[in-house]
């Protein structure tokens, strides 16, 4: 994105292109681096998508005909989706396994190799590592991760790139004709099936058509919330990646470690091997891990040390320890389906990918004028926003002759505030005040407009706003009732010296984090700037 490097035979990295068209930056600015219901009774996204489809008329999108289908259409569709939240229930997996049936969608499964990755922290950077070596040994790949940050078709691509739009709106109407049409099936099966669409497992298989249309050879796919009753959990993978452990989700997965790595675990597949992180943080789920390794019949690889005895791993462009452990999980798993041996010394190319490949949102570092420098990190649990905080503090580090700078939190989470600001108590000293924005932890609108902030989450806001004073005085505190609307609101609000012994002529260094939605909106308001480039694909 923005002006990260693109992705050539000699240098395979991440970055979000338009495909099948030179390589075009997403429009971000220059310098960021890097349900269908029973018949007769439909409910509102059947409505919906009826009557949309309704409206486009003949327009068709079938191979040769104009497509008629916008892909502003697609978007007011998958806002309406988002009502429909993930669906958990114990027999969630064979439900998609029928909608795979009957949306023809089985040659998807059979004609690529599939890598599934689940865990708390690093499976997005990990799934992206693992998309960019395979490519560079020349697969062609795809990768479905979540959530994206200004562009739906973040979460879809294809050897790294963004599918152009009109082509993206092409498939998901294809894929919305074939859903409508269970609706009015004669099998009580489908139409049941049909009714418990939501908007997570349409993307997903969305994922699996447009691969498939695109001649996938290999897909790359993150796991949503889990894993054991994820959506993506009916692909039948050649390799599993479980990343590091930690407390996440707990009224969804449960209330302890050991309970989320079984949920984590339930990925595993007979005779798949899954490579794991060594859980360092939490040594108590390799237990559960060898225990569902056992059951299930998985060979289970810890990286541990010795695992990979490769010296002088390359220096990466993405900062922080994790991403190491992220990167060599990568290695293992991108070489078990390149039959490449794991303990082979690392080559020109690898090299390159690890140095190069960047990751929007995961120790990311935007300059924003003379004086402000962004550092966002999605980081949303305990474990992971103390690694992101020392990440923070060593790269906003002044080198010789800079002055020391002004260190500003901008933080904002759904979950609950006073265990998760736990995570900065070493480190709060470092900054001068901290800015608590309203950002909805809904699934943020895809069309532009501004999501409403439900009375709840004023309530949250309240609710951390008085956690951080209780936790630390020290540093002021400044709540806003609202999302930041406009780039010059955010800048004034982070530039502004907190008390009057603030040096305003020291440069800023604002660490953005705790939500990937929080950076959401920081980067679309970014894309505004008059310096960013225009929409392209």
């Amino acid at each position: 994105m923005g002006t990260l490097p693109v992705a050539t035979s000699h240098s395979p990295v991440v970055v979000l292109v338009t495909a099948t068209t030179p390589p075009t930056p997403l429009p971000i600015p220059p310098s960021l681096n890097s349900k269908l219901g029973a018949r007769h009774t439909p409910v509102p996204h059947s409505t919906m998508l009826r009557k949309t489809l309704s409206a486009l008329g003949n327009g068709g999108s079938g191979k040769g005909g104009s497509l008629g289908r916008t892909y502003e259409d697609m978007l007011a569709i998958l806002d309406h989706m988002t009502a429909q939240k993930p669906n958990r229930s114990s027999d969630n997996i064979e439900v998609t396994r029928r909608l795979i049936s009957s949306l023809k969608l089985q040659p998807a499964l059979r004609k690529m190799q599939f890598v599934h990755i689940a865990g708390t922290k690093g499976k997005g950077t990990t799934a992206a590592y693992t998309a960019s070596l395979l490519q560079s040994y020349g697969f062609k790949v795809g990768l479905f991760t979540s959530p994206h940050l200004t562009d739906i078709r973040e979460r879809i691509l294809v050897d790294n790139a963004l599918i152009p739009k009109a082509q993206f709106a092409k498939y998901f109407f294809e894929l919305a004709s074939r859903y409508e049409e269970l609706k009015y099936s004669e099998s009580l099966l489908d139409r049941e099936n049909a009714s418990r669409s939501n908007y997570f497992r349409f993307l997903f298989l969305l994922s699996l058509y447009l691969f498939a249309e695109e001649s996938v050879e290999v897909a790359v796919m993150e796991v949503g919330i889990g894993g054991r009753l994820d959506a993506t959990n009916v692909i039948v993978p050649a390799a599993t990646v479980i990343t590091s452990l930690e407390l996440e989700h707990m009224d969804i997965l449960g209330d302890t470690v050991e309970k989320i790595a079984a949920e984590k675990a339930g990925i595993m597949k007979e005779g798949v091997v899954c490579y794991a992180s060594p859980q360092k943080n939490h040594p108590e789920t390799r237990h559960v891990l060898q225990a569902v390794s056992r059951t299930v019949g998985a060979p289970l690889v810890f990286l541990d040390d010795g695992v990979l005895p490769i010296r002088n791993w390359p220096k990466l462009a993405i900062g922080g320890a994790h991403a190491i452990e992220d990167s060599k999980l990568a290695i293992l798993a991108s070489r078990k389906i390149a039959g490449i041996p794991p303990v082979a010394p690392l080559d020109e190319v690898e090299r390159t990918v690890l140095q190069t490949m960047t990751y929007p949102g995961r120790s990311h570092i935007i300059p924003m004028g003379e004086n402000i420098t962004l550092y966002l990190d999605g980081a949303h649990t305990v474990d992971s926003l103390e690694s992101a905080t020392q990440w923070f503090l060593s790269a906003s580090e002044p080198k010789s002759g800079e002055p020391e700078p002004r260190r500003v939190l901008v933080f904002y989470t759904s979950r609950d505030p006073r265990r998760l600001l736990k995570a900065f108590m070493p480190s709060v000293r470092h900054f001068s005040k901290v800015v608590l924005p309203l950002a909805p932890s809904s699934i943020l609108s895809h069309g532009g407009t501004t999501p409403t902030a439900t009375s709840a989450e004023k309530e949250l806001l309240t609710l951390t706003a008085e956690a951080w004073r209780q936790l630390y005085r020290e540093v002021p505190c400044f709540p806003c009732g609202s999302r930041f609307e406009e780039v010059e609101d955010f800048e004034s609000m982070v530039v502004s010296p907190a008390s009057d012994r603030d040096d305003a002529s020291k440069p800023v260094h604002v660490f953005v984090t705790g939500s990937f939605y929080l950076l959401s909106n920081i980067l679309k308001l970014l894309i505004t700037r008059e310096d960013a480039p225009p929409m392209t694909g």
